[in-house]
């Protein structure tokens, strides 16, 4: 375990190919701001070590706590069950999803959550100035980690108002939601689409068309010359786009504000799950440190 006379804790972000991230000037800025004595680094690793980060670095009582980005927020889970930790240290949303983006370590004890969730929606309310509870087809690309999360919570949040279309080129993940939605949401009384995926790309221009809101839960756009992840050309007015992509304005953004729509990036989903991981790892509330955090990233990207 960690030396007790060592007061500096020691945070960060487990992921791979991770050097663009801005999550190291956000918490590093709050921690800075509110004097407390601890670093966030980046923990790029290949899948191959993970076991071994847990092993090493975390068990040992060197790392406090870390986020998880892609592509391991569904595989984290299975590391950590081999350590094992009981199934009650997966908060609701995590033994829901399988999929996880916080983890907290006090001594043995090891608990994870998803802030990216609430980060979301707070985002969406606030910034996309849409609320999904008042109905509307969604359509989502990607169900990965965040992508599958994302895809749960509004379909249990939306009730019987709406459905959630879900396309992914990889038919085992779309395989893997449909029966995590059966095992946590499907009721007798729910439309046969209230999780509709999206298993062939002649299915997009119809389902794409019919949605209020568009999320495009995957990593292209990240890197210029990305292609987009999906075919646009079938956006219409009084749809609302939303990019969980942030470290550049992405092809789709830019398609959507041609085409006059609400588009919004992940920016302020990075903020928000950042200071709920945040609140935490220190116990200081998410209210106080999202302004912070929020001043640190718009100067590190140069707003």
């Amino acid at each position: 375990m960690a030396n007790d006379k060592d007061d500096r804790k020691t945070y960060g972000l487990l992921g791979k190919n991770i050097s663009y991230s801005l999550s190291p000037a956000m918490h590093n800025a709050a921690f800075r701001h509110f004097g407390i004595p601890a670093e966030y680094k980046l923990f790029d690793v290949r899948e191959n070590e993970l076991d071994g980060f847990v092993r090493d670095r975390v068990l040992t009582g060197e790392i406090s706590g870390f986020n998880v980005t892609v592509p391991y927020k569904m595989k984290m889970r299975e590391v950590l069950e081999k350590i094992p930790i009981p199934e009650e240290n997966f908060a609701n949303w995590v033994r829901i999803t399988g999929a996880l983006n916080t983890v907290k370590v006090e001594k043995e004890n090891i608990t994870a959550y998803n802030t990216d969730i609430g980060g979301f929606y707070k985002s969406l309310v606030e910034d996309a100035k849409y609320d999904p509870q008042q109905g509307g087809a969604i359509f989502v690309i990607g169900a990965g980690g965040a992508g599958r999360a994302l895809s749960l919570y509004l379909a249990h949040l939306t009730g019987l108002k709406t459905s959630v279309n879900v396309y992914d080129t990889e038919k085992e993940r779309l395989d893997s939601l449909e029966d995590a939605f059966k095992r946590g949401w499907c009721q007798e009384d729910s439309p046969p689409d209230k999780l509709y995926l999206v298993k062939s790309t002649a299915d997009i221009p119809k389902r794409l068309q019919n949605c209020r809101l568009v999320i495009n839960a995957t990593p292209l756009g990240t890197k210029e010359g990305d292609p987009l992840p999906v075919n646009f050309d079938y956006l219409k007015k009084g749809q609302v786009v939303y990019d969980l992509v942030y470290a550049r304005e992405t092809e789709l953004l830019k398609l959507a504000k041609e085409k006059g729509l609400v588009a919004v990036n992940g920016l302020g989903m990075l903020v928000n799950q950042a200071a709920l991981s945040f609140e935490i790892w220190t116990g200081m509330s998410s209210g106080e440190t999202r302004p912070v955090m929020r001043s640190a990233l718009e100067e590190k990207m140069g707003k």
